[in-house]
């Protein structure tokens, strides 16, 4: 028997913990592989060999929690592993921990609490560990005790294990003479697990067509309130239709009354002229002539000089 030695006993903690972690991964992923296996028996009618295997599910099941327990019992202990080696008995912070540890060494297939038990015997004695391996004062904790029980689970967790089987793997059964789960008692449909199901689905999200059918309604309702009224509404569109096309329509040829003048009402809209600024100056705007004329005093201009010599030559 080894004797005790702390450094020691918080690695050996730590290698239980990740042996407990690697047999629950393990048990989890068989679990899983024989659970589609009796969803195949039930499928095929084959209930009697579902029944039987499914009690094997349901006690690895429990050991899974039971090692799930016992992973956070050695992580407690690994934290307070010093009140272990203060005293020759078992502190109150750490008696949980320490009866479970010793409790499924003897139940559980992890060598690592084997010797961590082995090691609390050289610590705390024989007696001690014995008595906590056959719970003789109820110290061990009860749920634990239930976990690693190795009585065979009840047949109303049988029968639910298997209809939760069924249910994740869709398949179609029910327990010999249990009625349907969608009617109930008195054969009207909504008071099984599915229909309650369906009905919760159809409260979430409605079918398209029941909205639909909604959507045809209020259009409906809303075209016989507004036919009263279609009317004015085509009049009063018409009317903002004609006036909106007013300045792009030409007007009609100008009338013009009895004295030959043009009415207001018919006159042309006067043509706006270009602006000083984009268009040039107009091309008669000089008066030259009269200009100079008067600047020398009456006297003839050049031009009209020679306009009087050429006239003289052709006489």
């Amino acid at each position: 028997m080894p004797s005790f030695s702390l450094s020691k006993f918080k690695v050996e903690l730590k290698l239980s913990v990740n042996r407990l972690r690697l047999l629950q991964a393990k048990k989890n992923s068989l679990n899983a592989k024989a659970r589609r296996e009796i969803a195949t028996l039930l499928e095929a009618g084959k209930e009697r060999s579902a029944y039987i295997r499914v009690e094997s599910i349901i006690r690895e099941d429990f050991n899974i929690e039971a090692l799930e327990m016992v992973e956070l019992y050695c992580e407690l202990l690994s934290a307070r592993a010093g009140l272990i080696d203060q005293s020759r008995t078992v502190d109150p912070d750490i008696s949980d921990a320490v009866w479970a540890i010793i409790y499924a060494s003897t139940r559980a297939e992890v060598r690592e609490l084997i010797l961590l038990r082995d090691m609390l015997t050289s610590k705390f004695g024989a007696d001690v560990v014995k008595s906590a391996i056959d719970n003789a004062e109820n110290q061990v904790d009860p749920k634990l005790v239930r976990k690693l029980s190795p009585k065979a689970p009840s047949q109303d967790l049988v029968v639910m294990y298997l209809k939760e089987i069924a249910s994740v793997y869709r398949v179609s059964w029910r327990p010999a003479g249990e009625k349907d789960d969608d009617h109930d008692d008195d054969g009207t449909p909504g008071g099984g697990i599915k229909e309650q199901a369906r009905a919760k689905s159809e409260l979430e999200a409605p079918p398209a067509s029941f909205k639909a059918e909604e959507i045809d309604a209020e259009a409906e309702t809303e075209a016989e309130a507004g036919s009263e009224g279609s009317s004015a509404k085509e009049i009063v569109e018409d009317g903002e239709a004609k006036e909106a096309a007013l300045p792009s329509v030409s007007p009609s040829p100008a009338k013009a009354d009895s004295d030959g003048d043009w009415t207001s009402a018919a006159k042309p809209a006067p043509k706006k002229q270009p602006s000083a600024v984009k268009s040039p100056v107009p091309a008669f705007v000089k008066p030259k002539p009269a200009a100079k004329q008067k600047a020398n005093d009456g006297l003839p201009t050049f031009e009209e000089l020679q306009r009087r010599i050429e006239a003289l030559k052709q006489h």
